[in-house]
């Protein structure tokens, strides 16, 4: 009996009929009709453990899928040969992956997605040395203050840095522009933005907590490109007033 026993061969084979689009009970009925030939509704039922009220709908449906055959009084029903439900399976998988490969590239967008990464803790710290190591050609900064730990990671900058914040000076081989403030303590937020070669954002926040947003959205990139310009000519302005 094909599924009394829960043969493993059988289950391995009822899943595999199920990726071609049948139902468990499609798939048992059928490998019912290939194991014992031709059978009535109330074999296949006892034979597969399909109920009997769900018989003759699940016969109807391998039926209009052209695997299963029915004939004669009583009611019997044969299955195809392996060979036959081979060459119908392989047909609907090439129809549907031809029907894919015309179809999706008229669905896919040219639009640019833009992602943006989101790091918590210490990890803030390491993709910014990462970013801070493999930019070449400039690195930007606006921060209400520079931490220690930023320090560190921008003094080890290979390209040059334009610096805009409270204590831009801490860093002497940068490009300094410092922000008035009342207050330069250590223990305030140290929060900001970073522009890595005009690619690539990064938004930093680090107090008690650390977090870090990178993105390389065009977008973002403009906008903070002109924000810490209109930054550096205020700056400049007010030094020569």
């Amino acid at each position: 009996m094909p599924f009394a026993d829960g043969c493993n061969a059988m289950n391995k084979l009822v899943e595999a009929l199920k990726s071609f689009g049948l139902s468990e009970y499609e798939a048992r009925a059928l490998l019912t009709l290939l194991s014992r030939g031709e059978l009535t509704a109330k074999e296949i039922s006892e034979l597969s453990g399909i109920p009997r009220t769900s018989v003759y709908d699940v016969m109807s449906s391998l039926e209009s899928k052209g695997l299963v055959k029915s004939f004669g009084k009583p009611l019997k029903f044969r299955a195809l040969k392996t060979d036959e439900i081979l060459s119908i399976l392989y047909r609907k998988v090439s129809d549907n992956l031809e029907l894919l490969k015309r179809e999706l590239p008229k669905l896919e967008t040219d639009e640019e997605i833009e992602e943006v990464r989101v790091y918590r803790g210490d990890a803030v710290f390491g993709i910014l040395r990462m970013l801070v190591s493999s930019a070449k050609e400039r690195i930007q900064v606006l921060l209400s203050h520079i931490s220690k730990e930023i320090e560190n990671i921008l003094r080890s900058a290979k390209c040059p840095l334009v610096i805009v914040s409270s204590d831009a000076r801490r860093i002497e081989f940068a490009e300094s522009y410092e922000l008035p403030t009342k207050s330069k303590s250590v223990e305030s937020p140290c929060y900001g933005l970073l522009i890595f070669d005009d690619r690539k954002v990064m938004i930093i926040f680090v107090n008690h907590v650390k977090i870090g947003i990178v993105s390389e959205g065009e977008g973002l990139v403009l906008f903070s490109r002109v924000l810490i310009n209109s930054l550096i000519e205020f700056l400049k302005s007010a030094d020569v007033n």
